[in-house]
């Protein structure tokens, strides 16, 4: 048995729908984890504490910026 094209977009059409429907009734589950999966991330990639040494600053007063035109 086949069934043409136009007569298939109707098939797709639910099938399209159906599986919209699904995707909403299974966000506001999977929201929970969402926010801890997210919120581990972000503590995961916060940034260190590092510190920077400024004490061997280069001689700039030896350098010099030219424009010319």
């Amino acid at each position: 048995m086949t069934i043409g094209a136009l007569a298939a977009l109707p098939i797709v059409g639910d099938l399209a729908k159906a599986a919209g429907d699904i995707t909403k009734s299974l966000a506001p589950l999977a929201q929970p984890f969402a926010d801890v999966l997210a919120k581990a991330l972000g503590n995961a990639l916060e940034p260190q504490n590092k510190t920077v040494d400024f004490s061997s600053a280069q001689e700039t007063a030896k350098r010099q910026v030219i424009f010319s035109n």
